[in-house]
């Protein structure tokens, strides 16, 4: 990809005062990622998601647009502390943020501690990350302190719109929980043009000491997108992990989500609904890191296929020599609306530890043509019988989301998501 040399300078870490060596290491992440190269079928890892074609398409850096008011678009969540970025950049004047909580742009992170954003930099495997690493373009440190209790939800609204030509975005987000700390994050990204664009976004979620964070990453991206994600979440010693990702959007989406538990006592829940029509292709790869004794882990997927889209879940919990007690629970569950969709399940176990109990499932299956015939003699017609059972289906993940406005918010998806899928 010629244009990310073009466009690397243009990062506005490149270039920072006293920067020499970010911009070195930024240069040294995308040698790397050349020499990896784009993932396609013959990588194990990616053999469902092959996303040469960007080799074959070009972007550039967005134009700073800084906005007055909030379009009649824009997604907007009640009572949350609002953060938003237009096109990738950040619009602090319509940002509403909580007093207790610590908000720098990259640029700021970078000049009050430069040896984290250098750690971060380094070169990995995966070679998304890596071009995220290079390319740098926007993104904040997020600090709720020790003892911290945040009542609203904070809600980072990545908000793509009125494109001229192609544009990428690779932003990176910092977020750490202090010791005791609570807080709700919103990771909202959401896209309304036609015009193609690329999102590739790297987030890093560190959970101290007995904090508790509810984590919703919600994929709303435009038809015309490409989205690939990396979400890696740390979790220390008696600190609680709940999350729920929720993808509708982009005509091709891989998120990668790597969780380590990190000291006893440890646990993290990772749930999903994934709803893909037409061609969408949407790929979920999980790996679950028990790496100290007592923690535990549980795991609810949940795919909608209709029209020739694409599922894929790989998740992988991995349970290290020393982490016993570990209580791990995995399952993915696949509703297939027709005879085009496809989906592809792979849980997968690596236990190293004697004293554990882990599970894993998965279903792939269609409606139920028996229920929709009882729901017929009762007079419910065909179409309404359909929703129902899928409606069903859904909200026994959806249940599980604690925060009102948030369950609120994705139920009104999931029916607007059923209005447009063309059921019939």
């Amino acid at each position: 990809m010629k244009f990310l040399n073009k466009e690397i300078n243009k990062s506005p870490l490149f270039g920072l005062n006293g920067s020499d060596i970010i911009n070195s290491l930024q240069n040294e992440a995308l040698n790397e990622f050349n020499k990896q190269g784009i993932p396609n079928k013959n990588w194990e890892e990616w053999k469902y998601s092959d996303f040469s074609s960007l080799n074959k398409m070009s972007f550039a850096f967005g134009v700073r647009k800084n906005i007055s008011s909030l379009p009649d678009s824009f997604p907007e969540i009640n009572d949350t502390n609002q953060i938003v970025f237009l096109n990738g950049y950040f619009q602090k004047k319509l940002s509403n943020i909580s007093s207790k909580i610590s908000v720098k742009t990259i640029e700021e992170a970078y000049k009050s501690d430069s040896e984290l954003i250098h750690n971060l930099l380094s070169p990995n495997s995966n070679p998304f990350h890596n071009i995220n690493s290079a390319m740098i373009n926007s993104g904040l440190m997020i600090i709720v302190n020790d003892n911290e209790i945040i009542n609203d939800p904070i809600h980072i609204i990545n908000y793509t719109t009125d494109l001229d030509e192609p544009l990428m975005n690779h932003p990176l987000f910092i977020i750490k929980l202090g010791n005791g700390s609570e807080a709700s994050i919103i990771d909202h990204y959401y896209g309304s043009t036609n015009i193609e664009y690329w999102q590739n976004s790297v987030t890093k979620i560190k959970l101290s000491k007995n904090s508790s964070l509810k984590h919703f990453r919600l994929q709303e991206e435009s038809a015309s997108s490409i989205h690939i994600a990396d979400t890696n979440y740390i979790v220390e010693k008696d600190a609680q992990l709940n999350a729920f990702h929720l993808a509708t959007g982009a005509s091709k989406y891989r998120q990668n989500i790597n969780v380590n538990l990190n000291d006893i006592g440890a646990s993290s829940t990772i749930n999903g609904l994934c709803l893909t029509k037409d061609n969408q292709h949407h790929d979920h790869f999980i790996t679950i890191n028990h790496l100290k004794e007592k923690c535990s882990s549980k795991q609810l997927f949940k795919y909608i296929l209709s029209d020739s889209s694409l599922g894929v879940f790989n998740g992988r919990v991995i349970v290290k020599k020393g982490a016993q007690q570990t209580d791990a629970k995995q399952s993915t569950k696949n509703l297939i609306l027709n005879d085009s969709a496809v989906a592809h399940s792979n849980p997968q176990l690596e236990i190293y530890a004697d004293e554990v109990k882990c599970s894993h499932g998965s279903t792939t299956g269609q409606l139920d043509q028996d229920a929709i015939f009882y729901m017929r003699s009762r007079g419910i017609d065909y179409k309404t019988a359909q929703l129902i059972l899928i409606n069903g289906f859904a909200k026994e993940v959806l249940k599980i989301i604690s925060e009102k406005n948030v369950n609120q918010y994705i139920n009104k998806k999931l029916s607007f998501w059923l209005d447009n899928a063309g059921i019939t």
